[in-house]
Parts: C-alpha cells; structure tokens; sequence
C-alpha cells in the first residue's frame, strides 16, 4: 500500500480537500492522509472540521457543500498537528502551507510542494475553484504514481 501525506496549515480546507479527493479517485489501494503545520497554533488539534465552523464563518459551509456535490464529507474529519511520525512509510509528500509554516525538520523529507493558495475568504465560486485546482493536481499525482 502506498501511503501520501497531505500537508497544508491547519489541517481544516486544502489538505482534508486533497486527502479526500485522492482516496475517492485512487483506484491501486493506495490511501492518502493529512495534516496541518500550525494546527497546534490555532488550538484546532483533536477538532472535527465540522467544530472549527464557528471560528472560521461560513465559508466553510462552501467547503462542506462542494464536497458534498462531488460525494464527499470531510465535516467529520479530524484536525491533526503534523509530527514526523506521520510521514514515515509515505510513499509520497504533498506540502501546500505557505513556506513560512513549513517546519525545519520537514525539510530534510523529500516532498512535492504544489502552491496553493489558502483563500482568504471562501465562497461557494472559491470553494468549487479550490476542488477543481486540487481535484486536476491529484489526476496528474495518480498518473504519475501508476507509472513508478
């Protein structure tokens, strides 16, 4: 089985979006995971994405309804600090946080870093374009996969 790590800031809209994308869509029994770098930070460790709704406005109700529309739901997901145990046996790491929240230590893994911006404000219209970035990196990431 190979295993792929997701990593994004809070572990809440890219990486959860990603983790979920790629496990509907990878058909080889690969799993993917994912993690947030400042998760701890925003006193989100051990949350349901579902729980951070209050702190983060509605525009994660866009997030819940796009991913709902492409069978989907990530409100259950629970928010996780990013540790280096997490990456080992990772056939593949994907870093989308800002590179100001990347840790030193991550640096000495070998990942992909795809930018991907975290949106300020998030709408149905931003939302569906964040599915639809993520959804044709991770088509690319699968064709790449089956051929090593």
């Amino acid at each position: 089985m190979k295993k792929i790590v997701f990593i994004c800031r809070g572990n809440i809209l890219r990486s959860p979006m990603a983790r979920a994308i790629y496990n509907s869509m990878a058909s080889d029994g690969s799993v993917a995971f994912s993690y947030g770098t400042n998760v701890e930070k925003q006193k989100h460790e051990g949350k349901t994405i579902l729980d951070c709704l209050d702190e983060l406005g509605p525009g994660l109700m866009s997030v819940f309804i796009t991913m709902e529309k492409h069978g989907m739901d990530i409100r259950g997901d629970i928010c996780e600090q990013l540790e280096p145990e997490y990456l080992k046996d990772a056939f593949k790491i994907i870093v989308m946080t800002e590179k100001e929240d990347i840790p030193e230590w991550l640096h000495k893994y070998d990942y992909d870093y795809w930018k991907i911006p975290n949106p300020e404000i998030v709408t149905d219209e931003v939302a569906e374009q964040e599915f639809y970035l993520l959804k044709d990196k991770i088509d690319n990431l699968i064709v790449d996969l089956d051929f090593k």
